[in-house]
């Protein structure tokens, strides 16, 4: 038996050892994180400065999360 096999049927019996086994594709993981993502909003709290003497503004913001309104 190759080393390969070997891994594999090693990982097939660790499943009865209360291991999970992932089994949920790509896809299905791109969704959920989809729908967990939808679940709140981003917002940016922006300020700006500005010099008096040359004009100069200067804008910094702010990441916030909020809830989403339902």
């Amino acid at each position: 038996m190759d080393t390969a096999t070997n891994v594999l049927m090693e990982n097939d019996s660790a499943s009865a050892w209360g291991i999970t086994e992932n089994t949920k594709s790509n896809h299905e993981f791109s969704l959920e994180s989809e729908q967990t993502w939808d679940a709140v909003e981003t917002y940016f709290e922006c300020i700006s400065t500005c010099s008096l003497d040359d004009g100069e503004c200067l804008t910094s913001c702010v990441e916030q999360l909020r809830e989403a309104d339902e």
